[in-house]
């Protein structure tokens, strides 16, 4: 009796983490796909990985206060991972708000229900990122990170450490280098636009600059944006080729 509680268990807490990184990560977790479905994926990917485990030998505690602090552990860790693995995609949305922002877009309708915000930029630059992601077969990555996740936080063996907290801050700040580097051709023309715009206004104070700036800068950061499309593209893969070594060093310090 004791061998099948232990196998339960055991099923139990891979359940627990799959799902928690499959909620939070990217494709898998986004809100367009059902409850029901990441639910099934996380049992699908629980039973995938039990024979892997199981050979370890895990050592699990069968009783009740035991098993309380091993699964907030397993949903800790993989809230985490699935946290660390969508900030990238946190970094092109935040480039989103500040092209929107810069542009005269911002007070565009078009409602993202994963994020709750209106970003017409940022959700078209989050596709692309989709795109790229699955291109470079980033959802292969996110299985890996399932079963590379146990190989360095075995069950049980989550710890808060200096360390982790570390990597944490680190990969979060790529956050806002992300929008930055995404945004930059669109700021400098932005800004340039508006240069322009003063030393117009000074020469033909006749010329409404107000009224005529937001046709302009829409129109010369859509060119600026398409004409900067395909050199985005390219900064995705490198974003998401070293962020995948950051989600392994991160793995390896928790």
């Amino acid at each position: 009796m004791e061998v099948y509680a232990l196998q339960l268990v055991l099923s139990l807490l891979l359940f627990l983490r799959c799902t928690a990184i499959i909620a939070l990560a990217p494709i898998f977790g986004h809100v367009s796909v059902p409850v029901q479905v990441k639910a099934g994926f996380g049992v699908f990917m629980a039973m995938v990985l039990y024979p892997v485990i199981a050979a370890q030998h895990p050592v699990v505690d069968l009783q009740l206060a035991g098993l309380v602090v091993l699964a907030v552990q397993e949903v800790l860790t993989g809230l985490l991972i699935g946290f660390a693995m969508g900030l990238v995609f946190a970094g092109v949305r935040a480039a989103g708000e500040l092209i929107g922002f810069d542009l005269g877009l911002s007070i565009a309708t078009a409602f993202d229900p994963e994020t709750g915000v209106n970003n017409v930029v940022g959700g078209f630059l989050y596709l692309v990122m989709l795109l790229v992601f699955m291109l470079l077969n980033g959802h292969h990555h996110v299985l890996q990170a399932m079963l590379l996740s146990y190989e360095t936080v075995p069950i049980s063996g989550f710890t808060v450490n200096g360390a982790m907290a570390q990597q944490l801050v680190t990969l979060s700040g790529v956050v806002f280098v992300i929008a930055l580097k995404c945004a930059a051709p669109i700021i400098v023309a932005s800004f340039l636009i508006n240069v322009a715009l003063a030393i117009l206004s000074r020469v033909a104070p006749q010329v409404q600059v107000f009224i005529i700036s937001f046709p302009i800068k829409i129109g010369v950061g859509l060119i600026v944006l398409m004409t900067a499309a395909p050199f985005l593209v390219y900064a995705f893969k490198t974003l998401l080729a070293g962020f995948e070594e950051d989600m392994v060093q991160l793995l390896r310090v928790m």
